[in-house]
């Protein structure tokens, strides 16, 4: 499941200059008359691309409706999510046949996604990306985070909250998930004045991660303000006559309009900013990412929905900038 060093190296490049390969995919199989909708994700979250018909599904008791059951890759059991059941379409067993499965890695979590069929890889820009709005066609916007156009068309190309599905695919581990926000407010943390006093901002996509992190902060006492894609949490830093109020910032790396490499890049380069602690809040975990974002200028690197280590992180952060 390891990714080549040159599609590595060429990620890295992309997240520089503010860039991200999109794996284009459906979800429905074209009729006559109807073409489905088009999906995308990042490809630095795919390990393979595997064919329907090669892998049987065995079933999982008691297992989430989402879930189709489990299959077998190379020693390793990975659970297969019917993605098109969580977008309101079925799909028959002769489609299954023709489907294909995208093996994805989310924070270390590995899940195959059943899908129809992939159109190909495009290369975007992140200001080309935009939140999600009311769209005048066949999808449910809530599973929507973001969008953006199929390359020289006028044809959308809707972005997943792909953290959304994975809580509602399966409710242990978003129990689990959860329940170790709200147990953070039966420990004792004795935070400075300037950690307890001054706001937390956060950049963060994901209605469901916003929730989360939301819920890690009031459980610790600590003022937050969230912000639904980078720009925004830059443009309300513009805005301050200084960071004096500020705390901290936590960034996503995959947002609409500026994503996370362009929130360090410009953070380090504005005098007024510059010296603002920052950690990364990604589910996009590798070792080369981890060092290309530090190398950049950020403070810490997080994988999405560690509370013990979000916690952690935060103390490392008083303990560098005011101890």
């Amino acid at each position: 499941m390891s990714t080549t060093l040159e599609q590595v190296e060429k990620t890295a490049q992309l997240s520089k200059n503010n860039q991200l390969s999109l794996m284009i995919f459906q979800v429905q199989f074209p009729r006559e008359g109807y073409e489905p909708p088009y999906y995308g994700m990042n490809v630095f979250k795919v390990r393979e691309v595997l064919e329907g018909r090669a892998f049987e599904v065995s079933e999982m008791p008691e297992a989430n409706p989402l879930i189709e059951g489990m299959v077998e890759l190379r020693g390793v059991y990975l659970p297969v999510i019917d993605l098109p059941k969580w977008m309101g379409f079925d799909m028959t067993e002769e489609e299954k046949e023709k489907s294909i499965i995208i093996v994805s890695d989310f924070s270390h979590n590995f899940v195959g996604l059943r899908v129809a069929h992939i159109h190909g890889v495009e290369e975007k820009n992140w200001s080309d990306i935009k939140p999600a709005s009311n769209y005048n066609i066949n999808v449910n916007t809530n599973q929507v985070i973001n969008h953006t156009y199929l390359e020289n068309s006028e044809k959308l190309c809707f972005i997943l909250d792909i953290e959304k599905l994975l809580i509602e695919a399966m409710p242990t581990m978003a129990e689990k998930i959860f329940s170790s926000a709200k147990s953070v407010g039966n420990e004792s943390y004795d935070f400075c004045d300037q950690v307890k006093e001054r706001t937390i901002l956060f950049a963060e996509d994901s209605k469901a991660i916003q929730k989360y992190m939301g819920m890690v902060f009031e459980q610790l006492g600590l003022k937050y303000q969230a912000f639904d894609n980078g720009r925004l949490l830059l443009n309300h830093l513009d805005s301050l006559e200084d960071t004096s109020s500020v705390s901290m910032v936590f960034t996503d790396l995959e947002m609409p309009v500026a994503s996370g490499h362009t929130v360090i890049k410009e953070i380090r380069q504005n005098k007024k900013t510059s010296a603002l602690p920052i950690i990364v809040h990604t589910s996009m975990t590798s070792e080369n990412n981890s060092r290309e974002v530090l190398s950049m200028g950020a403070d810490f690197f997080v994988g999405k929905v560690d509370t013990t280590l979000i916690v952690e992180t935060i103390k490392k952060v008083e303990e560098k900038y005011f101890a």
